[in-house]
């Protein structure tokens, strides 16, 4: 991972920690995404004034992609939505961004690119996953797994799931936006990428929200005062995943920037702690260290 990739990262990590905690605050549901989601493509909308030429290039594979990572981009709102419903922020949060780093370390054996990641790097995934999983005790005693068998976790996972897949198709995505023939420049390719998404991602929410009455049935009575912080949050998400976008264009595997991207874990939980006054613990904060020292080996390997 280059320099630059780190510092877009840790840069993004800061500002995702910050609008998860926002988020939270919102008791947010599916609809609430939605309309965040909706304000990203407002904000960032401008971004078509520039890219005419760019978008009338891109080619069917390519839509196909954005179609699929909108999908993904989807499932991880509506994981995070529920996981927030159901659960601790320094809890749900840690879930939601460690696990991402399993599958795709899976995917990338899969995939035949395992010979780029490290030893030390894959030390520090596994590190950053150990460290999540002692978050959500409040005692080392109470360690053992149906301590993870709860729906607030389980929805953390499919979170994760959704990171997983939207990250994955995502580094294969702007890889062939970069290979579009056209002057425009890494930082407006990546966010005419997100915007895009974004437009797919809102389709797919509108067909989840179908399938959760009770959310969407709240979502309409309170869409007014919903709108304003979603419109915040929009911008923010936009933001943060834009750097993220133009970092992977600076590393040679994904799996590098998402795991350097976990450092909004100990900053999420610090912030449920600090400012949400979520109950700390010993191996809450222990994790934390653990984490931490997993991002430290995945930024210097």
């Amino acid at each position: 991972m280059t320099v630059t990739a780190m510092i877009l990262v840790i840069i993004s990590a800061c500002m995702h920690a910050s609008w998860n905690l926002f988020s939270k605050r919102q008791s947010p549901t599916i609809g609430f995404f939605q309309l965040a989601t909706l304000g990203t493509v407002v904000w960032f909308s401008p971004i078509f004034i520039i890219t005419t030429d760019l978008v009338a290039e891109i080619t069917f594979s390519l839509w196909t992609i954005l179609l699929v990572a909108g999908f993904f981009q989807a499932i991880y709102y509506t994981g995070l939505a529920s996981a927030y419903a159901r659960g601790a922020l320094s809890i749900a949060y840690p879930l939601a961004r460690s696990f991402p780093l399993l599958i795709l370390m899976a995917l990338t054996l899969i995939t035949g690119r395992g010979s780029d990641l490290s030893t030390l790097a894959v030390i520090g995934f596994i590190a950053i996953v150990t460290g999540a999983l002692l978050l959500p005790m409040n005692s080392f005693a109470d360690f053992r797994l149906v301590n993870y068998f709860n729906s607030s976790s389980a929805f953390a996972i499919l979170a994760a799931i959704g990171t997983a897949g939207y990250s994955f198709v995502d580094d294969i995505g702007m890889n062939q936006l970069k290979l579009v023939p056209n002057e425009a420049e890494g930082w407006v390719r990546a966010m005419l990428y997100l915007v895009l998404e974004c437009i797919f991602t809102a389709f797919w929410l509108q067909i989840l929200m179908q399938f959760t009455k009770k959310s969407t049935a709240h979502f309409l009575s309170s869409w007014r005062s919903l709108l304003k912080p979603a419109l915040l949050a929009g911008f923010a998400i936009g933001a943060t995943y834009g750097i993220i976008l133009l970092a992977m264009t600076h590393s040679k595997n994904v799996s590098y920037v998402v795991g350097l991207r976990q450092l909004s874990i100990p900053i999420g939980t610090i912030m449920g702690v600090l400012i949400l006054k979520e109950k700390g613990s010993a191996p809450r904060f222990f994790g934390v260290g653990v984490l931490f020292i997993g991002l430290v080996l995945v930024a210097i390997g």
